[in-house]
């Protein structure tokens, strides 16, 4: 699936969201200046959870191969090298593993939106639950019998 990684990520109020809150910075004279940061993409928000070390239920480390941490490493590249013109093409699988990563470690905001463009008709849960869950002979026979 093609996704626009540009997207950039607003409040309910319709306001750009920046990457960071902007910093009031004084030089050694006391001059006062304001540090804006950049808006937040999806594009960063996904580079941050592919690249960021991965945390269990008590925020230690989770234990990675090299091989996978390579994999995540090959996807936020091909995400960063991503245009408005030429969009990433993302698999299933790696759709389902950015919105496990991104509702792990971002907000309800964030993750609303980043939902709402990377599946919008939730064909990657499909997809993973039908994989994980085969649908049962019993309970096929069981709903064929009510009709």
């Amino acid at each position: 699936m093609k996704i626009d990684f540009n997207y950039k990520f607003i409040t309910l109020d319709g306001k750009i969201i920046p990457e960071r809150p902007d910093e009031e910075i004084v030089d050694k004279d006391g001059k006062k200046t304001t540090k804006k940061y950049p808006t937040l993409t999806l594009k960063k928000v996904s580079e941050n959870v592919l690249l960021g070390q991965e945390t269990d239920g008590d925020g230690k480390p989770k234990e990675m191969s090299g091989a996978k941490k390579c994999e995540r490493y090959d996807l936020a590249f091909r995400i960063h090298k991503a245009t408005a013109k030429d969009l990433a093409d993302l698999q299933v699988e790696e759709i389902a593993l950015l919105k496990k990563l991104i509702a792990m470690a971002y907000s309800t905001l964030i993750v609303g939106q980043a939902f709402g463009i990377l599946d919008p008709h939730g064909a990657a849960e499909k997809e993973i639950k039908s994989k994980e869950e085969p649908e049962s002979q019993v309970a096929s026979e069981g709903e064929e019998s009510k009709r």
